[in-house]
């Protein structure tokens, strides 16, 4: 959906009428903000007098949706300034290093004194409370590097002897803005029922170890019947002192059949992922037309919630449950491979989608970003910015029933530098916000209960997402 389409069709968001400032640089920061722009609120970002730190189209992208003022915060007219539209905000967001908001005078403890109701929220590299840290310039490859990303991250790694093995993903900031974008709308959904807002620090560092944890997590005395043939072999090399440094060829046939990736007819890559439900593995054989071959073969079917000692004599797995033994994995995969080169890589997504079967044909990002269904879904939007023209950006991260676009106002041009004439139409905006209807304030403002005591959740998921998002909610109360 264009721009213009999405203007035409009136929708009411949840945030609007909250009113946020963002003093956010870079990814962070600024992209909780925007998360909340596209929410309905009304927000400000905050450049410095030079203009935008980060000159890159991603900058327009997560700064969509928002009004831009350049301050200079060194001077005292402009610190004022930033200060009154603190005075008047609901939401603060800021990602500096811990203790350079409050040199300024802008610091939680002050702003909040004067304004009760302020939500405020700092993404540092490192938490305050961490004296050896805290004071590092904590930009994205120090955190990864700090937290162990780049040396404890995945099996693959280990086996191929890449050690550190370097990402560009950018995961400390993604999952520190997502991280303190929930914050916020949990503190805010407290402050509907207590009236007095919150300090919340979300250290990117900490966010980070969020995701590492089911990726990097080491469980001691796990049995063998749990571990995969990368697991197994890894402990072979290391007894035996054998050298780790098996080739991306050679990696693959460790993996699980159910769990990789296969060639087909079209000489396109196909992700199978049918590893993590009971009835994924035999469904996908059957898909794949090689189901009453394989299990000619003898191959164990028995129930996965079985001990050990209950197993059908000689059978060292189960094809129900991950992972299958080296033996049988390469006698389904050598199958597998047959089967999947007799059909091209989007013929099998739709034979898997119609089964019910997870697995999909591997896109570059270029063609997801063109594809008819992320544009007709809203996952990908096209946007008129005004200094990059048309642009591909993603969509809303939260789906609303009936909006159908993330933006419904056409963000302002990048100042590029502090503007004289412009600082009027700040001025003007505060007086704005001192104008519109304040929070009530409670009456006990050291209740120091959780922001959602009371409320009760039922969680049905499992897995990871939904478990993730039950127990993260469920840190700010009782439920």
């Amino acid at each position: 959906m264009t721009r213009s389409e999405a203007k035409s069709q009136p929708v009411k968001r949840p945030l609007e009428g909250i009113k946020v400032v963002d003093f956010g640089q870079y990814i962070a920061g600024p992209a909780v903000a925007m998360m909340l722009a596209d929410l309905g609120a009304d927000v400000v970002h905050i450049d410095p007098p030079s203009g935008p730190r980060w000159k890159h189209p991603a900058d327009a992208v997560l700064n969509r949706g928002k009004q831009r003022f350049c301050l200079d915060l060194k001077t005292e007219r402009d610190l004022q300034i930033a200060k009154d539209l603190v005075q008047q905000a609901d939401i603060v967001v800021e990602n500096f290093r811990p203790g350079v908001m409050n040199r300024l005078g802008l610091g939680a403890g002050e702003m909040r004194v004067q304004n009760p109701a302020l939500i405020y929220l700092s993404l540092p590299g490192f938490s305050e409370k961490d004296k050896t840290y805290c004071n590092t310039p904590a930009w994205e490859g120090v955190i990864a590097a700090a937290v162990g990303q780049f040396t404890d991250m995945g099996l693959n790694r280990i086996l191929m002897g890449i050690n550190p093995s370097f990402s560009p993903l950018p995961l400390a900031s993604s999952y520190a803005a997502v991280l303190g974008a929930t914050a916020v709308m949990s503190a805010l959904y407290s402050r509907f029922k207590t009236g007095f807002g919150d300090a919340i620090e979300v250290p990117a560092s900490a966010a980070l170890m969020e995701g590492l944890a089911y990726n990097s997590m080491l469980v001691e005395g796990l049995p063998d019947r749990y571990m995969s043939p990368r697991e197994r072999e890894i402990e072979k090399r290391r007894a035996n002192n054998e050298p780790f440094n098996l080739g991306y060829p050679e990696l693959q046939e460790f993996l699980d059949p159910f769990y990789r990736t296969y060639v087909c007819k079209d000489g396109r890559p196909f992700y199978a992922v049918c590893s993590s439900h009971t009835r994924h593995p035999i469904a996908c054989l059957k898909v794949l037309g090689i189901w009453d071959d394989i299990q000619s073969t003898g191959i164990p079917t028995h129930s996965a919630y079985l001990d050990m000692d209950e197993w059908p004599e000689e059978a060292d797995c189960t094809i129900v449950s991950y992972p299958l033994s080296r033996r049988w994995a390469e006698i389904v995969s050598a199958r597998m491979k047959k089967a999947f080169l007799t059909r091209t890589a989007f013929d099998w997504e739709q034979q898997f989608g119609e089964a019910g079967v997870p697995g999909c044909a591997l896109r570059e990002t270029k063609e997801w970003l063109h594809s008819e269904h992320a544009l007709l879904s809203g996952s990908i939007l096209e946007v008129e910015d005004p200094v990059y023209g048309t642009m591909k950006q993603l969509g809303n991260i939260c789906w609303l029933a009936g909006d159908s676009a993330a933006i419904d106002k056409r963000p302002a041009e990048a100042p590029t530098s502090r503007d004289e004439n412009v600082l009027g139409d700040v001025e003007q905006l505060i007086a704005l916000w001192k104008a519109g209807e304040r929070p009530v304030h409670a009456r006990h403002s050291s209740d120091t209960r959780g922001w959602f005591d009371g409320v009760w959740i039922l969680d049905l998921t499992n897995v990871i997402a939904g478990p993730t998002i039950a127990g993260t909610l469920a840190r700010f109360g009782q439920m």
